[in-house]
């Protein structure tokens, strides 16, 4: 009978969970470390125990004290102490655990908005048309939180708005560091707002490999050159050794600050304007056959991909989505989370860590949601298969399960066979399969099978298709055979070519290189023109680096070209080998890397078997290594030439978990498998150590920089200060005018803000603004300009080639003290004797200036950053310059925002544009007429501001 940790003296219950340990581990044939193992063993280091022993740790100690352990021990807890402290803080198991209640959607989901070319777009017309329908159920132990479409683009926009107060331009690059949490999914959307690149990045996972953590998302955000990293407060110590090894970074920070500092900076977002040809997202690959490289995937690509889907499963307005996959990961954000956000069907979300942890929660939130669409890698389907106790699952129901898809990894038949064997009994019905084929470089989606449908599986002769690359069926008696399963046909508007090495198209049933295009292909790899000429065609066909072969009209993908060993003239996949090898009783299933090396001496490829082992005993490994030997032997009737046995954890896996083969043939060749892990500290202390040139580096940066800001602020305010006081005791406007545009052209300088100026070309489409005439010079014009910063008219007075009067000093609010006083003088004084109009005296203030011989800036009312097409004019200006028959030119600035504001010293200097339009003339006779020009005035200006952008 269980017992309860409250039952229990803390020695007792030590010596019961030691009892546990050495039962698994006698259980896995690791005798030395049962005998050997204490309370402050380590888990990987000592014992060897993975991600899956963990597991089946916590369901043994769960059942033997009658307790439930939080989630994080499975993972994180490294000694069989950590273990007794989460016992003893354990609560009693009554057997009734009460589930978060998932809401079922009200309604079914409206139509796709099939017209939009954003996933912006997207987002915001669903939080128009149903701002308060749920589009995510996120799952936390077990609690929830519902995220509603109206709450995902507010929170959302603050974010936003924080990232462009913080000095986020456009198309520059934000890495997301964070767990499943409903931060990812603001932070995501937030940067997509502001106009910028998301980049999702895995958090780290576990102390112990912090070392080779950093230092491969260095090399990742230094190739992505990104300007925020945004992450969560428990790694805050790793953001800060990032930091300092990633030159363009700005800041590292949150979403609570992000959203504090948008809030604080009000709203200055106007609607995006992004075409489909831009980034959406840059998908790092996992890096299992080498580097990773940044897939560029503009908007058209992810939207076409994702209807590519919905055609592919007949999405139905009823489905409902769940997924445990990492939103870091194509499968977790395009297939899962942006799919359902496109067809606004409801998505249960949980983390890998809640799904590793206790597989069943994953069929309980299908069961929960009455989920019907779902996919996950075959490993997980095994997982649930093999390690699902009986009495988890009682009372479940997988019966709405329609879409099982299992991709991401090679399908295997007998994974499929398993899984549907357990949960049929459940519901689960094996036509609900959908085994399908993907990439990041084609967005994550490309071939899918019919649906409703048992999968198809390909048996077919080993030795020639080794030999000769052909996919023939056996003989009914031949056991040397191979299996496949179909992948189906490409999405539509998609295509798959099977080509030999010069790229000739080959026939049925022969083995070749797949090639594939269409409208979610990647334009490339971000910033790495040579991988991407290198997988590219001159037909717009890409390398996929995958072996396949087709029959009966379906896809049948075989294995990864780098992967593939040849060895007496066969092709052998990796795949194969480390199956059989895994067979072996001592092995570590799924940590069984096969690979080829040259011999130096023959010159031949050499076939070479790493697996992890608890064993230590000699005897015992030269047991292993022989049946290793049989097995491989007796399965590919070839022997592996060299078998290596390693300690737990020494071969290099990917973030989703694949083995990095070629990796481990490096640290083989240099003799480095055995290297024995650091301690967390150390291997921090090496970090700090080997960025000590970096951080020196940024802090003399930041001395530099701050010394710079200091002077030239200095230098601001003399000059503000002097010049201010000069012209206001020289009479004379077009003094004040000439000396004030000095000053702010010095203030400009100084600050080492620069500002690029010229004309613009004549618009393609009819006059901006009435009759259009050569610009006249030395006439007075009215220069009409949007707020893109609070700064405009400093910038304006700077930069444009002739001196002007300000229309409105309520223009001048935003600039800093000493700016405002220096150009107050330009503000038009009141005109005597005047009997003001209904609505004011501009018009005559802005008349009278102009026939003084006075140019005229005006610019709308309200908050910097409004767009264009949305700013207030008043019709005071228009009705002056047709009263005077003056010019009008529309003046569009884009990146003025961040001009004299306070700037951390890592932040490149401002650069702002600004576009002159054609100067026209007034031709309206009444007020309607007016309303029209000043349409055509904002019509012009965002055109310029657009143009500005693109150029």
């Amino acid at each position: 009978m269980a017992t309860t940790p409250r039952q229990l003296e803390p020695t007792l219950i030590e010596g019961q969970t030691l009892e546990i340990f050495r039962e698994l581990l006698t259980e896995l044939g690791s005798h030395k470390a049962a005998e050997s193992v204490t309370l402050n063993s380590s888990l990987e280091r000592d014992l060897g125990l993975g991600s899956l022993e963990r597991v089946e740790l916590l369901v043994r100690c769960e059942a033997r004290f009658n307790t439930r352990l939080p989630d994080e021990v499975a993972q994180l807890a490294d000694t069989p102490a950590d273990w007794v402290h989460a016992v003893l803080e354990g609560h009693k198991d009554n057997g009734h655990k009460q589930r978060y209640r998932i809401q079922q959607p009200g309604r079914e989901a409206p139509p796709p908005p099939d017209t939009a070319k954003t996933l912006v777009e997207v987002l915001r017309r669903h939080a128009e048309v149903e701002p308060d329908r749920v589009h995510v159920h996120l799952l936390e132990d077990d609690t929830g939180q519902d995220i509603t479409y109206r709450q995902l683009f507010e929170t959302a926009s603050s974010v936003a708005s924080g990232l462009m107060a913080s000095g986020l331009k456009r198309n520059e690059t934000v890495a997301i560091m964070l767990p499943t949490c409903a931060d990812f999914f603001y932070a995501f959307f937030g940067v997509g707002l502001a106009g910028g690149i998301p980049v999702p990045i895995y958090p780290p996972a576990r102390p112990d490999k912090i070392e080779e953590y950093v230092r491969r998302q260095v090399a990742i955000l230094r190739n992505a050159e990104v300007r925020f990293l945004i992450s969560f407060d428990r790694i805050r110590s790793i953001s800060k050794i990032m930091r300092v090894s990633i030159p363009s970074l700005i800041e590292a920070t949150t979403v609570e600050s992000l959203r504090q500092r948008g809030v604080d900076a009000g709203a200055r977002i106007s609607p995006a304007k992004v075409e489909p040809s831009e980034i959406g997202t840059l998908q790092y690959t996992s890096g299992s056959t080498g580097d990773p490289k940044g897939v560029v995937l503009s908007q058209g690509n992810l939207l076409a991909n994702i209807r590519g889907i919905g055609w592919a499963v007949q999405v139905r307005p009823t489905d409902v989505g769940v997924s445990w996959l990492p939103l870091y990961h194509d499968m977790g954000l395009i297939g899962s989370w942006l799919f359902c956000l496109y067809y606004a069907i409801p998505l249960t979300v949980l983390s890998p860590l809640a799904f590793l942890s206790r597989p069943e929660r994953w069929l309980w939130a299908l069961h929960d949601s009455g989920g019907t669409l779902c996919p996950a890698p075959n490993f997980s389907y095994e997982l649930c298969a093999r390690k699902i106790p009986e009495k988890a699952l009682e009372g479940l129901d997988l019966s709405r399960w329609r879409i099982a898809i299992n991709a991401g990894e090679p399908v295997l038949p007998d994974t499929l066979a398993h899984f549907a064997k357990r949960f049929g009994p459940y519901g689960f019905k094996a036509t609900s399969y959908v085994p399908c084929y993907g990439l990041a470089e084609s967005s994550v989606a490309l071939a899918f099978p019919p649906i409703n449908r048992l999968p198809v599986v390909d048996t077919i002769q080993r030795d020639l298709f080794e030999m000769e690359g052909k996919a023939l069926p056996p003989a009914a008696i031949d056991p040397n055979i191979v299996r496949f399963v179909a992948n189906g046909k490409p999405l539509p508007g998609h295509e798959i070519r099977i080509v030999d090495d010069q790229n000739q198209i080959l026939g049925e049933r022969l083995q070749g290189r797949l090639h594939f295009r269409g409208p979610s292909r990647t334009a490339g790899y971000y910033r790495n023109p040579k991988a991407t000429a290198a997988i590219m065609t001159d037909d717009g066909w890409m390398d996929s680096g995958d072996l396949a072969y087709w029959a009966g009209g379906e896809l049948y993908v075989t294995g990864r070209i780098k992967d593939c060993i040849i060895k007496s003239g066969r092709n052998i996949i990796p795949q194969e080998v480390e199956g059989a090898a895994a067979n072996v009783p001592g092995v570590r299933r799924g940590c069984i890397a096969a690979f080829g090396t040259i011999d130096p001496d023959s010159g031949t490829e050499r076939l070479v078997v790493v697996a992890e082992t608890r064993a230590t005993n000699q005897d015992e490994m030269d047991r292993i290594s022989s049946e290793i030997i049989k097995n491989v032997d007796a399965v590919l009737g070839i022997p592996p030439d060299r078998v290596e046995l390693v300690a737990p954890h020494s071969i290099p896996k990917t973030s989703s978990g694949k083995i990095r083969r070629n990796e481990t043939r490096l640290l083989y060749l240099g003799g480095r498998l055995d290297a024995r892990k650091r301690a967390p500290w150390v291997q921090i202390v090496r970090l700090w150590f080997g960025n000590s040139g970096s951080w020196i580096s940024l802090r003399l940066r930041n001395i530099g920089a701050w010394a710079r800001i200091i002077y030239s602020s200095g230098l601001m305010w003399a000059t503000a200060a002097s010049v201010g006081v000069l012209v206001r005791f020289v009479p004379g406007t077009k003094f004040a005018s000439k000396t004030i545009q000095w000053a702010a052209r010095s203030i400009l300088w100084w600050t080492g803000q620069r500002v690029i100026i010229r004309g613009a070309e004549r618009p393609a489409q009819g006059r901006p603004v009435g009759s259009e005439e050569p610009v006249i010079r030395n006439r007075p014009v009215i220069f009409i300009g949007n707020r893109s910063g609070p700064a405009d008219p400093l910038v304006l007075a700077a930069s444009l080639p002739s001196t002007f009067l300000i229309a409105d000093a309520s223009s001048l609010q935003s600039l800093p003290r000493e700016a405002r006083f220096l150009l107050t003088p330009l503000v038009m004084p009141p005109v005597k004797e005047c009997v003001a109009p209904p609505g004011g005296t501009m018009r005559q203030r802005v008349r009278h200036a102009l026939e003084s011989g006075h140019s005229v800036l005006v610019l709308p009312d309200g908050p910097a950053g409004v767009a264009p097409h949305l700013s207030r004019f008043r019709l005071d200006a228009f009705h002056a310059a047709e009263d005077t028959g003056s010019m009008v030119q529309p003046v569009a600035l884009v990146g003025t925002y961040h001009i004299l504001e306070s700037k951390r010293p890592t932040e490149p200097r401002g650069e702002a544009k600004i576009l002159l339009g054609i100067p026209a003339r007034l031709n309206e006779t009444n007020h309607g007429g007016l309303a029209g020009a000043r349409k055509r005035v904002r019509e012009a200006l965002a055109v310029l501001c657009n143009s500005t952008v693109e150029s």
